[in-house]
């Protein structure tokens, strides 16, 4: 891997405009917003594979250099949170990674263009997971360089409805980012519109984002910074959520409990109430030498005191049938809390562990870029090369 990766260092030097390292440009989003499909309309061929509206083709993040009027840009497609594949904590690990390494190393973003589905007809989950944590990515300083991106425009039943969304993401979701300065526009899935979007992005001047800055200027931890306080909030959440879930259903059992109980005393008075009507009946034909009606109010006697065993019986069946429904779902909704506890602390632990990560990281990008400058023969551009050999190796180390 190392050959592999001052090979590619090596020839990185001839990349770019006049030994620049030329301009970067992120793309985010959600799974299926189109990231990957922008990336090769742009590059004029199949550069990238390309995921569904469910399942993500994008795990780690890929760098791809396409030419526009003459300059080099470098698109850099990253996955989404809710990723098919990942955790968002691995997810934020590797945006983070590489923002981190490449901000350290003199590369600034131009831009970052960020894409959302118009199939989304609401506003939820993924969607608003992914658009919270991008916020916190880049603060707001950032958004000025930040172009938000409607997609997906040609699934929508009729014109109207796709710019009904369009602008409901303006007046509602996106406003306090375009306010501090976010572009908008509706991508066509066209060529000309994903190039013009590039265009436009390519005059931004490069501003770091948040998280470059929290990472490498303040070295906080991961976990310390905007996105990484924002991910552990979910985590927290989660964990809290099913035990909230856990909590009230046990509680729910119980009180159910109590009311089925209540019920059945109520019905066993009743019986009882009955019985002694029937015995004071009987009594009252005894003393009146109705044999023939005491006879008959002896089998009813009979026949009721039978049947309030049957319900008893009958009762205690179901008592038991729903112990063993509700003892099963207390240990499944157990199981999902405790589950959800070991993901909390796994999640914990690999945030924590970033920076060591990180360091081994910088490392190897060192070597691999030392390797390089002596395969090119020390042949100038210093600090060029060290920008776009980190370029290329990046994707390679992460």
């Amino acid at each position: 891997m190392a050959q592999k990766a001052a090979e590619a260092a090596a020839s990185a030097q001839n990349g770019g405009s006049h030994g620049e390292p030329g301009l970067v440009i992120a793309l985010m989003g959600e799974t299926g917003s189109g990231k990957s499909s922008f990336i090769n309309t742009v590059a004029g061929h199949n550069a990238l594979l390309i995921g569904d509206e469910l399942h993500s083709c994008t795990n780690t993040l890929m760098d791809i250099q396409v030419f526009i009027d003459g300059r080099s840009v470098r698109l850099i497609d990253t996955p989404g949170f809710s990723d098919t594949y990942l955790s968002d904590t691995e997810v934020l690990k590797r945006i983070a990674s590489y923002m981190a390494l490449s901000y350290g190393a003199g590369i600034k973003l131009s831009g970052i263009i960020y894409l959302h589905k118009l199939t989304n007809d609401k506003m939820v989950g993924s969607a608003m997971k992914n658009l919270q944590m991008f916020r916190k990515l880049v603060g707001r300083k950032g958004l000025r360089n930040v172009k938000l991106v409607s997609t997906k425009e040609s699934q929508i039943a009729t014109k109207a409805e796709a710019m009904y969304r369009h602008q409901q993401l303006q007046d509602i979701y996106w406003a306090d980012m375009i306010r501090e300065g976010s572009g908008v526009a509706l991508y066509d899935g066209l060529a000309e519109s994903a190039t013009a979007l590039v265009r436009d992005i390519m005059r931004n001047h490069p501003i770091p984002l948040k998280i470059q800055e929290e990472l490498v200027d303040q070295h906080k931890d991961l976990l310390e910074t905007a996105a990484g306080a924002e991910l552990n909030t979910e985590l927290l959440a989660e964990r809290k959520r099913k035990d909230q879930e856990l909590a009230e259903t046990k509680a729910l059992y119980e009180q159910e409990q109590v009311q089925l109980k209540r019920e059945r005393e109520e019905e066993r008075q009743q019986a009882k109430q009955r019985e002694k009507d029937l015995q004071r009946k009987h009594e009252i034909a005894r003393a009146n030498d109705k044999e023939v009606l005491a006879e008959m109010l002896e089998t009813q006697m009979a026949k009721e005191k039978e049947a309030s065993r049957e319900r008893e019986r009958e009762w205690r069946r179901e008592q038991e049938e729903i112990r063993e429904q509700n003892a099963r779902e207390i240990q499944r909704m157990q199981a999902e809390r405790d589950a959800a506890e070991r993901r909390f602390e796994q999640e914990q632990e690999s945030l924590r562990q970033f920076r060591e990560e990180e360091r081994i990281k910088r490392a190897n990008l060192e070597a691999y870029q030392g390797q390089g400058m002596g395969d090119a023969g020390g042949s100038g551009g210093g600090a060029s090369f060290f920008a776009w050999s980190a370029l290329f190796l990046l994707p390679m180390i992460l």
